[in-house]
């Protein structure tokens, strides 16, 4: 049987013309992948231009202001008695005044009761009513000490003091430059005994929430300095924090900050 062949007479010059078109298709391929992947970064480079100035600056006036806060609240000078100092250093009893530092104050108090007490946590408030009373009308914000370890049965939270904004004193209108009248602001002591309920169930409602952590220890124990701000908003843990019946913070006034109508804020 004879064996044939076939040549369209062009030397393979069809072969090499389709070979070139594929090559040229993979070619503009490539390229408009190119051009879609510059104008999809070009995009997202102007949709997102100034952003990293404005986290930079949220960053300064939220995250560092509340990690310095911290700082001044654990070394601040404090009243023993838990008053607040005042700033003409006239005080009505006839002895002289007894300072010390906060945080002197938390650990004799710890060493002699493995609590902290009622003077301690009123200490505590005033400092940081003076501390971030830049921020009073628009911030609300939450302090505690905490176990750094615990058991499944054990307690995590040793003290813990909220403060919030008493909507039944609202606040004023603005003029235009300063808020005239500041709201009343209430701190609470709480109790919860259930373990991480402020990371699981309190701060996830309140939206962006700036926080700032330290250590301290007690008795050769490691405890945790926490606190954590946000932007004054009524919620439902906000409304469970504020009712003495609810269990599961278990809070009562502390001290409440009263406006004073004899000030002049403008």
């Amino acid at each position: 049987m004879g064996c044939y062949s076939w040549d369209n007479g062009d030397g393979g010059l069809g072969m090499n013309i389709n070979q070139k078109g594929q090559a040229a298709l993979i070619d503009s391929l490539f390229f408009i992948v190119i051009v879609a992947s510059i104008c999809t970064g070009l995009f997202y480079f102007a949709i997102n231009y100034g952003s990293s100035p404005d986290i930079l600056i949220n960053s300064f006036y939220s995250s560092d202001f509340a990690m310095d806060s911290l700082k001044v609240v654990t070394y601040v000078n404090v009243m023993r008695d838990g008053t607040p100092i005042s700033p003409s250093g006239n005080y009505t009893t006839l002895t002289y005044p007894e300072y010390d530092y906060l945080l002197a104050l938390l650990k004799e108090d710890y060493a002699e009761t493995h609590g902290i007490g009622h003077q301690s946590k009123l200490a505590i408030a005033n400092t940081l009513y003076s501390v971030l009373k830049p921020f009073d009308d628009s911030l609300d914000y939450v302090f505690y000490i905490a176990k750094e370890e615990t058991s499944v049965t054990e307690a995590t939270y040793l003290a813990v003091i909220v403060a919030v904004h008493d909507p039944s004193v609202p606040p004023q209108e603005s003029t235009g430059q300063v808020l005239t009248d500041p709201p009343n602001r209430v701190f609470y002591d709480c109790s919860p005994q259930r373990k991480n309920i402020l990371e699981e169930r309190f701060f996830p409602q309140l939206g962006s929430v700036e926080s700032a952590y330290g250590k301290i220890t007690l008795l050769d124990s490691p405890y945790i300095l926490g606190l954590h701000t946000w932007v004054a908003k009524n919620t439902d843990v906000i409304e469970a924090v504020k009712d003495s019946a609810n269990m599961d913070y278990n809070c009562s006034v502390l001290l409440t900050m009263q406006r004073d109508p004899s000030l002049d804020y403008s």
